[in-house]
């Protein structure tokens, strides 16, 4: 069964918010140490991005698609919900598969650190679009 938080509009539009807003400030972070051609720190910060993408946002997403999650309750009460639970479903699922993908770059000898941040900044944009969509489908006010 899905939390009170996951259910109530306000409450996850505030869980989503603080997660973009966290996931922003890395990236801005990121593009600094870019630009100042910083390797070893930027490499660093995008370790600690990958690290809270998978502990905020990807952990929320684990939940809600979780047996009794909020997409589960959502489809169960409402079957025409089901196309749309699917494609939010996805939506995690791209965004779990740029974090694999960041990993296996930073894994290399040289690493392509702009395509790091466009990686980031991708996940970024999926991650708005889908809490949006996920709060107009699934949440009253």
């Amino acid at each position: 069964m899905a939390g009170p938080a996951l259910r109530q509009l306000h409450a996850h539009r505030a869980i989503h918010d603080a997660s973009l807003g966290g996931a922003e400030d890395h990236v801005a972070d990121m593009k600094i140490l870019l630009n100042k051609l910083e390797h070893k720190e930027l490499a660093e910060e995008m370790q600690s991005f990958i690290e809270y993408v998978e502990q905020r946002i990807l952990t929320h997403a684990d939940s809600e698609e979780e047996d009794n999650g909020l997409y589960e309750e959502a489809v169960n009460k409402n079957p025409d919900l089901h196309d749309k639970v699917q494609h939010l479903t996805r939506d995690h699922d791209l965004m779990r598969i740029m974090i694999e993908r960041m990993k296996e770059e930073l894994a290399k000898d040289e690493v392509d650190f702009q395509k790091l941040i466009d990686y980031s900044v991708s996940i970024i944009i999926v991650d708005e679009i889908h809490s949006r969509d996920e709060e107009s489908f699934l949440l009253a006010e």
